[in-house]
């Protein structure tokens, strides 16, 4: 099969390249190729977007023109999309390469496209905490959504979680979903930064917690501050080590504020947010941690609990449901609006965790996660049968 794929994602939301390269990676590693993945991008695409996807393409990627942002294109592509329900434009360079299957995630193409579609939707946070967001942009997310569920073929969703989000709001979704969660890519031993190697670059401690998450107010930095300021007071110090995009879109004054309250609360030594690192050092980080935190309010399919998992590095996650699934009963969890749980749950696993244990927990996550990652790729090729069908 010939299939489709557009960048989306990138410095403001990293999350959709790590996905598009978590996908593309694990389909070139299938036995015979069943998928040739080709690449379609506009010329205003930033190379290095390209360039980290290019290694698992089946060729070089296609320059749709008729994609560039000038004005003149794109009231050419709103007149195909909304008038005549078919974005012409995107289905003659798909024609030209003789395309089966388009993944999609944000484009629109018309309710009349007649080439078969699969839309990855990430989650529906925007309906859990809609005071995240503004008014425009929870409209624009439903009217994104409800065109979807109308025009796609078939709709693909990380969780089941966000499955029966996706058929409660927008129930036209309702016999066309599939589920498949994501698998990440596993660095290879001999390439990848050993924790004594991150340790020295960033300057750490020997343990510590660590909470690779964009400085985004839903991933909830600020409740972990309070909970380490909580247990310095009480003389029970831990050390977090927080990495991500140092920006919020959608609030903006909020990284200010989390970097605020950390020197409010003197935590310099306690909380060390180390910005946007290079992506080969978040693995290197998370197997000389204690254990890898996610507190945030709301997931989809969390990426930073798939990498810990890859490499049996042990979890402390905010209750949630999605986080259950993902992770079982294995991980500590607390009551991300509770600071106070939080700061018990970050005490337990400080006392509990022992880094001497985790080469035996690596080797064996690995293994069982290639496995997995493999039949990640194929249920997706499966999935791929299933919309051209």
């Amino acid at each position: 099969m010939r299939v489709a794929f557009t960048v989306f994602g990138g410095s403001g939301w990293t999350g959709g390249l790590n996905y598009l390269r978590n996908l593309l990676s694990a389909l070139a590693e299938l036995p015979d190729r069943p998928v040739q993945s080709i690449l379609f991008v506009s010329p205003e695409t930033p190379r290095a977007n390209i360039e980290q996807l290019r290694p698992y393409l089946s060729q070089d990627p296609v320059v749709v023109l008729g994609w560039s942002a000038d004005r003149l294109n794109r009231l050419r592509r709103l007149a195909g999309s909304f008038i005549l329900q078919r974005d012409l434009v995107s289905e003659k360079y798909f024609r030209q390469a003789a395309i089966d299957v388009v993944f999609q995630h944000a484009a629109w193409y018309g309710l009349a496209f007649p080439i078969p579609t699969l839309a990855w939707i990430a989650d529906f946070q925007h309906k859990h905490l809609p005071q995240m967001f503004s008014t425009a942009n929870n409209l624009k997310r439903d009217l994104g959504y409800m065109a979807l569920s109308c025009s796609a073929s078939r709709i693909l969703l990380s969780s089941q979680d966000a499955r029966r989000d996706c058929e409660r709001f927008f129930p036209k979704t309702r016999g066309k979903t599939s589920v498949l969660p994501f698998c990440v890519q596993i660095p290879e031993d001999d390439t990848a930064l050993s924790p004594s190697d991150i340790r020295s670059i960033y300057r750490l401690p020997e343990r510590y917690f660590y909470m690779p998450n964009q400085l985004w107010k839903h991933k909830n930095h600020i409740g972990i501050l309070k909970a380490v300021n909580e247990l310095k007071l009480a003389d029970k110090s831990v050390v977090v080590v927080a990495s991500g995009n140092p920006s919020d879109v959608r609030n903006p004054e909020h990284p200010a504020a989390v970097i605020k309250k950390i020197s409010q609360y003197g935590l310099e030594d306690n909380f060390q947010f180390l910005g946007l690192i290079p992506y080969d050092h978040i693995m290197p980080l998370m197997r000389g941690a204690l254990a890898v935190i996610n507190p945030s309010f709301f997931e989809g399919w969390s990426t930073t609990v798939e990498e810990a998992k890859s490499l049996g590095v042990p979890l402390i996650l905010s209750d949630i449901n999605v986080h259950h699934e993902q992770a079982g009963e294995v991980a500590f969890y607390f009551d991300p609006s509770n600071h106070k749980n939080i700061a018990a749950c970050l005490e337990k696993a400080w006392a509990q965790l022992d880094l001497n244990t985790r080469a035996e927990l690596e080797s064996n996550a690995r293994l069982g996660y290639q496995i997995k990652r493999s039949e990640f790729a194929a249920d997706f090729v499966r999935i791929l049968h299933a919309v051209i069908s």
